[in-house]
């Protein structure tokens, strides 16, 4: 079974979505093509410190995410100190070689839900094994272009074989079901 995935690096449930397509990948359930969107393109670059409102909302969204985990599933997520714009991470994934960019994916998401690194810094990105972002636009801008032509967008985004969208919290479940 082939699954298409859109996600967000800043956001958490495609964090949790991104763990969840990797257990599919090593159980051999399916394979996922990872597709990269920036959902928000409002969000400041460079990243913005998390507080206030910002951190009530992250602190809520960390709190569902973790609500939502199956008995069994490890996913030590936590609020970052930063809120990054995802367009540097973006493109660093859209460069990444396929062979390399389910590990780069999981890098990104783990340093920024896990550790607390600000994924907004090309820096931070090229010490996860990033290249620079060259060829990636026309990557990039095709994924968000698919994105945006779907009714209701949001992240994650979970596209089945036979075309059916799911969405939001209805991806994560599908994923967790599929893998169990």
């Amino acid at each position: 079974m082939e699954l298409v995935v859109y996600g967000d690096f800043n956001c958490p449930y495609s964090c949790l979505a991104s763990a969840r397509a990797d257990a599919l990948v090593e159980r051999g359930v399916a394979a996922v093509e990872w597709r990269a969107v920036e959902h928000d393109p409002s969000i400041p670059a460079p990243s913005e410190p998390v507080d206030g409102d910002l951190a009530t909302m992250l602190d809520r969204e960390v709190a569902e995410v973790r609500g939502l985990l199956r008995p069994g599933e490890v996913f030590p997520i936590s609020r970052p100190p930063v809120h990054p714009n995802s367009a540097a991470s973006v493109a660093a994934f859209a460069s990444s070689p396929p062979d390399r960019s389910h590990a780069l994916r999981r890098r990104v998401f783990e340093a920024l839900w896990f550790d607390g690194r600000d994924i907004g810094d090309r820096t931070v990105l090229a010490e996860l094994g990033a290249g620079e972002a060259t060829d990636a636009v026309e990557r990039a801008a095709a994924w968000r272009d698919e994105w945006l032509r779907f009714d209701r967008r949001v992240v994650p985004m979970l596209v089945l074989p036979d075309g059916y969208v799911s969405r939001g919290l209805g991806a994560l479940g599908r994923l967790a079901d599929l893998a169990s």
